[in-house]
């Protein structure tokens, strides 16, 4: 059987706001049987069948898959990371050595 209770609510949190919406009683009557095959009210049934769509649909948009050369990619990156760019006071630095070297010859 379906698990149709709401984990992501809290459990003291009461259902006081409303959803309504229009269906076609085709769709209506597949619900209503479908809520029926599982011993659960119809609005048990919707709810619950939102709730875990909305779920599926949030936790998709919240991931990021990376193919395989993009997960090396990464990791490489992260235990290897670029040196920092230098500061304008090490540029500076280097500019002056190398001018004391030219000149030094």
């Amino acid at each position: 059987m379906l698990n149709f209770t709401d984990v992501t609510a809290s459990p003291n949190e009461r259902a006081t706001d409303n959803i309504e919406m229009r269906v076609k009683p085709s769709d209506k009557e597949r619900i209503s049987r479908a809520a029926e095959l599982t011993g659960v009210r119809l609005t048990t049934f919707v709810r619950a069948s939102a709730a875990r769509e909305a779920e599926r649909v949030l936790q998709e948009h919240q991931t990021t898959t990376l193919s395989e050369r993009d997960r090396r990619t990464l990791l490489e990156a992260l235990d290897n990371p670029p040196p920092p760019p230098p500061t304008s006071a090490a540029q500076d630095a280097v500019r002056d050595y190398r001018s004391r070297i030219a000149n030094a010859r």
